[in-house]
């Protein structure tokens, strides 16, 4: 067996390796694009093949190292926009702030409280919506795994104190809305979302940033409707066996739950005080705005930057909140090192020296000339969420942002009046509409393998959501984002 699958990562690396020499001899330098250009868009071909069937790990890592070997950017120039770059740096401090909250019980007393209240006794649609809103209102600001992790445990614990079995209809629920709403928020906020900070970084580089708040101010809301959505599809579609649900003590829930300690009270002051820096640009520019200043030079690599510091300073009993030397091997670095690769191609594909956007905005731009104005957008959307459903929505996000945004550039070139900003922020939202297959997130294999969902179930109870989720991204969401940025 790992005979057979060494075998099949070697095909998969010689296929890459003959994508790369296929396209530099195809693909020559004219319309803009540059021999720079050919190598770039060589390597970015055969790197995505590499992410799809290797992994994201070193084929991650060799992005930077290519491109400096074959001349397309400088060593300094390179190390500044992939090691260097703000998202590397935010992505790791909020995973390590997320794995204090984690370890001093704050995210399982958050989503304990919720499903503990008394008027969750003897109503299941009010646990229900109580389960489904905590899951959003969690993910809202940490990372996905803890929290699926902590709910599929809560979910299982629930389902043997009650007397349901794996399969059962009322487990299906419960695991399904983990599914679903865990990675829904996930793009949401840019607060311990890589996906969101890497958009609002696309965003910058060309010239068109937005802030926390104008990008919450579209997230939050979508969240909350798939929250909506998720609670008509358990109501009409799974319909959970409520009969044993009558045996559920919202009392004994809070009583095993341990009281928060000194170090979990520390961790969500400073967390809080992370958020707050955060929003802080948007929340006093309008009646003190020097003060709004202030927040906005610290950027949002700062706040979590300090924040770790404060936690690995701050010892009670001995011990430091946060153990930076142990807890570094704790975080997922094949996503810190993805974000590597991902950057730089995201400065290559767009750097004047390349022509790839020149490229690819004259390829492209007469045929979306020649359609109405929306159905650009509606149709790159739509390719974001049929293959955010098979593959890492970072993938998807860097593919689509690299192949439209210097069409929709090249377009308003010529008069048009695409916002590109509202369009990539809701690329995010849409490119985390991912559920349906095992492949579509880290969180999806999590749930199909928990013993209460399948992937059939993914898929006949997912595409509804996708769809009608879809609708809502392109009908309400990007008008309303155009409003806001």
């Amino acid at each position: 067996m790992a005979k057979s699958e060494t075998s099949k990562r070697y095909l998969h690396i010689a296929i890459a390796l003959i994508i790369f020499i296929v396209v530099n001899l195809l693909l020559h330098p004219g319309n803009g694009l540059t021999d720079k250009g050919v190598i770039t868009v060589a390597l970015f071909a055969g790197t995505i093949w590499l992410w799809i069937f290797v992994g994201v790990d070193w084929p991650s890592l060799l992005v930077p190292g290519a491109l400096i070997a074959f001349g397309v950017m400088s060593q300094t120039q390179m190390l500044a926009v992939s090691f260097g770059n703000m998202c590397f740096a935010y992505v790791l401090t909020t995973m390590l702030v997320n794995v204090a909250l984690e370890d001093t019980g704050v995210i399982e007393k958050v989503a304990t409280w919720f499903i503990s209240r008394k008027m969750c006794k003897g109503r299941p649609w009010v646990f229900l919506g109580m389960f489904l809103f905590s899951c959003v209102f969690l993910e809202f600001f940490l990372d996905c795994v803890p929290v699926t992790l902590i709910y599929l445990v809560m979910a299982d614990r629930i389902c043997q104190m009650l007397g349901y079995e794996k399969g059962s209809r009322f487990g299906q629920a419960l695991v399904y809305s983990i599914l679903v709403l865990v990675i829904i928020p996930y793009g949401a906020t840019p607060i311990s979302h890589p996906g969101a900070v890497l958009m609002m970084g696309f965003l910058e580089q060309v010239g068109l940033p937005i802030t926390a708040g104008q990008y919450m101010a579209v997230g939050v809301p979508f969240s909350l409707l798939a929250l909506v959505i998720v609670m008509l599809i358990l109501k009409f579609m799974v319909r959970p066996d409520f009969t044993k649900f009558d045996a559920y003590d919202p009392d004994e829930m809070r009583k095993s739950l341990k009281p928060l300690d000194a170090k979990g009270k520390v961790a969500v002051v400073i967390f809080i005080a992370i958020v707050f820096c955060w929003l802080a640009p948007d929340i006093f520019k309008a009646f003190a705005p020097e003060f709004a200043g202030i927040f906005s030079q610290m950027g949002f690599v700062a706040p979590p930057t300090l924040g770790v510091a404060l936690l690995a300073v701050i010892h009670i009993d001995d011990k430091p909140i946060l153990n930076v030397k142990k807890d570094l091997f704790r975080i997922p670095l094949p996503t810190l090192i993805f974000i590597v690769g991902i950057q730089a191609f995201a400065n290559t594909l767009t750097n004047e020296a390349t022509g790839v956007s020149t490229w690819l905005g004259n390829i492209f731009a007469p045929f979306a000339e020649s359609i109405p104005g929306g159905a650009v957008v509606w149709i790159t959307l739509l390719l974001t969420i049929v293959m955010t459903q098979f593959l890492s929505n970072i993938v998807v996000l860097n593919l689509i942002w690299a192949a439209f945004m210097p069409v929709l550039m090249a377009l308003n070139a010529s008069g048009g009046s695409f916002n590109i900003a509202a369009w990539g922020v809701v690329m995010v939202l849409v490119a985390n509409v991912a559920f349906m297959f095992p492949s579509a997130s880290v969180c999806s294999p999590m749930c199909f393998t928990s013993g209460y969902l399948e992937v059939k179930h993914g898929i006949s109870y997912g595409l509804p959501a996708v769809v009608v989720l879809y609708v809502i991204a392109c009908v309400l969401c990007y008008p309303l984002a155009c409003v806001l940025m």
